[in-house]
């Protein structure tokens, strides 16, 4: 479901509250039917952890326990690590060939999409010598759950199903949870600012030393190249200096900044915002709608 007909169907939220619950229940099998009209963790507690016996059932992809296993065990290191596609099965000690079938079987079933590395490859040329320290290298693609209920089912529920499960370590961690969805949002809402039309490609940059949350190419060369910050403070300037060196560090060639963020920025980065600075709170994902 998209974040605007969540929100249609949700129409009471606040933006925050918004982006909050979308990152978790969408995708929610009862979606049509639970409520959502308490407070976060009340909502966590009613609809997914008193309810687990009734969605176990969602998560059961195969009918081969043993296939069934690895494959929540893929899912798992998808969805608490880097979401990297070779070493999330080499971390759960699953073979290339069975991690393949798996991927394989989660790409049909619509559980996983792809983000493609937009990394350049490190020999230029064939037969060009390079450190040894980088011969087995390699790019990597990311793995992105379809749907974000999903994402949260194997990030909170998945490893702790046969042990004692309490909403108030989930809310420990909820806040770092959320960054992930706040980032695709910021994607959304630079593409809604440019104009689909315009965009060539968008997305995250990674590479094998550095991760940038968003990179968008324009169709008049323009790259754009983002920072967002789930957090509960506001952010500063050291996050946009970060992001220009990491940018000049790996010649991206980037000519506008873009900084998301949860609860504002500081005067001094206020007072920076232009053309090619932009600042993003949160009101401002009320486009979205």
């Amino acid at each position: 479901m998209s974040f605007k007909k969540f929100h249609q169907q949700f129409a009471f939220f606040d933006i925050q509250e918004s982006i909050e619950f979308y990152s978790i229940f969408d995708g929610h099998p009862f979606l049509k039917y639970i409520k959502l009209d308490e407070n976060l963790e009340t909502c966590i507690q009613l609809n997914i952890i008193d309810r687990i016996t009734e969605l176990k059932p969602y998560f059961v992809y195969d009918e081969d326990v043993s296939f069934q296993n690895d494959l929540e065990s893929i899912l798992i290191r998808l969805a608490i690590g880097d979401r990297k596609s070779y070493t999330v099965y080499k971390k759960a000690n699953i073979s290339q060939v069975r991690g393949r079938a798996i991927y394989k079987a989660l790409f049909e079933k619509n559980i996983i999409k792809k983000e493609k590395s937009r990394e350049k490859p490190i020999r230029e040329f064939k037969g060009q010598l390079i450190k040894k320290s980088l011969r087995k290298y390699e790019i990597q693609d990311k793995i992105h759950f379809s749907n974000n209920f999903t994402r949260f089912w194997f990030t909170f529920i998945a490893p702790h199903l046969y042990k004692s499960l309490h909403v108030d370590k989930i809310m420990q961690s909820i806040e770092q949870y959320i960054s992930l969805t706040f980032e695709e949002l910021s994607n959304e809402l630079i593409i809604h600012k440019y104009g689909k039309q315009n965009i060539i490609n968008f997305g995250s940059y990674w590479d094998k030393s550095i991760e940038i949350d968003l990179l968008i190419e324009t169709k008049d060369g323009t790259i754009i190249a983002g920072e967002t910050k789930w957090k509960n403070h506001k952010v500063c300037k050291n996050i946009l200096k970060t992001l220009q060196k990491k940018c000049e560090r790996v010649e991206l060639g980037a000519s506008k900044f873009v900084l998301c963020s949860k609860s504002g920025f500081s005067k001094e980065l206020k007072s920076k915002k232009s053309d090619e600075i932009m600042l993003f709170e949160l009101k401002d994902f009320e486009e979205l709608y």
